[in-house]
């Protein structure tokens, strides 16, 4: 059994899910409690009592993910520590029938590990528990940081909404605002929507990883969360791997790759270190074969192969039954590839606007929008041959 990274793309998509509904939900609240009587004469005054209750609510939803979070986590990462211990374990079931005694360096040494317990009754690879503590870690204080940035969000704005709308009193001294020169046009809704469309096209921000990057409460837990997924599914194949006696992988290969991945298919890497040129027994006639080996995993994965959306399968290399081809660069291929990420992005920055609309002009314009987007990326899928994703083009579901 080939470790295909597709097979692990849905591990963590209840965890995902969990705070994208929660990000929305979110943002859906906050429109209503902006829009609420704000032609009215009380709006203002109302607004700090509006405010409030959307940071109770803010907590209250924070205190549910907090509790709803460690079980979907702990399941993501076992999941993936499974599936890559059983592609290991499949590889090893694989072995090619040798005309004669086959030396366990070309077969492997499946006999060491064939009694082990079924994974469900074996204790828990420490790796795995350190790898769900340090998540836990991370998306505990992701989620504490919730109420706060929410209601940052809030206040941000309520005082564009102060600088764009001439009929508000300002309550602070106009600097310019965050959102550049100030527009004091069309009504005060009108103001209320210019500052829902540009402060929450990102959703809900503030959340910060070790190298100082702003990302969005959604992306933040989709990254890190598809990270852990990734890297654990990874280390159990290769722990497994070693735990068989397998040292040799080969790179599968797919259309349009990553440029920094493409060098790798079709190419052995080996798990223990191995470079250059090496001669083994052949597992099928037990004549000895010569074996290029490209790079260590180690140095490979240095250089961006596997990388979170990457989708080359690797397969345990069989001397002498193995084989090993090279492919060619497909820059275009790849740019259209980015391509369509990028206009998933914006089909999901429209949907966003979508939740917060709250003018009939700003709803029917995100509609239209959001077909002109829908059919330009049909468009493009048709003319690059690539596959379209439509669970990437919402925001109410795991990408």
């Amino acid at each position: 059994m080939a470790l295909d990274p597709e097979d692990a793309r849905n591990i963590p998509a209840h965890l995902i899910a969990l705070y994208t509904d929660a990000e929305l939900a979110l943002l859906r609240l906050l429109a209503e409690a902006i829009a609420d009587g704000i032609d009215t004469d009380q709006w203002q005054q109302v607004q700090a009592s509006r405010q409030a209750e959307f940071r109770q609510a803010a907590e209250a939803l924070a205190r549910h993910l907090q509790a709803a979070m460690p079980p979907l986590l702990q399941a993501a990462v076992q999941a993936a520590a499974d599936l890559g211990e059983r592609a290991a374990d499949e590889d090893a079931d694989n072995t090619p029938e040798s005309p004669g005694a086959v030396s366990v360096a070309a077969t492997g040494t499946a006999a060491t590990v064939a009694g082990s317990a079924p994974r469900r009754d074996r204790p828990r690879n420490p790796r795995t528990v350190a790898a769900t503590q340090s998540a836990w870690s991370t998306l505990a204080r992701t989620t504490q940081l919730l109420p706060a940035n929410a209601d940052r969000l809030y206040g941000q704005v309520l005082a564009q909404i102060q600088v764009r709308s001439p009929d508000v009193p300002r309550t602070t001294p106009h600097t310019g605002g965050i959102l550049g020169a100030p527009r004091a046009t069309g009504t005060r809704l009108d103001a209320a929507q210019q500052a829902l469309d540009i402060l929450t096209k990102r959703g809900i921000t503030g959340f910060r990883d070790r190298g100082g990057r702003n990302w969005s409460l959604t992306s933040y837990v989709e990254m890190l969360s598809r990270s852990v997924v990734n890297e654990e599914l990874r280390e159990a194949h290769i722990a497994r791997a070693l735990e068989h006696g397998h040292t040799l992988m080969v790179v599968s290969s797919h259309s349009k790759p990553a440029p920094q991945c493409q060098p790798y298919e079709g190419q052995v890497l080996s798990l223990d270190g191995s470079t250059g040129t090496v001669e083994l027994e052949s597992a099928t006639t037990g004549r000895p074969v010569r074996v290029t080996i490209k790079a260590t995993m180690r140095e490979a994965i240095s250089k961006g192969f596997r990388h979170p959306n990457c989708g080359h399968a690797l397969s345990r290399f069989v001397p002498g039954a193995s084989r090993t081809f090279a492919t060619k660069p497909d820059p275009e291929g790849y740019a259209a590839t980015q391509q369509q990420r990028a206009m998933e992005r914006a089909i999901r920055d429209t949907r966003t606007r979508q939740a917060v609309a709250i003018t009939p002009q700003a709803k029917r314009d995100a509609a239209a929008r959001l077909r002109a987007q829908q059919a330009a990326i049909r468009q493009h899928v048709d003319e690059h041959g690539l596959t379209r994703r439509p669970r990437r083009e919402q925001i109410n579901r795991a990408r």
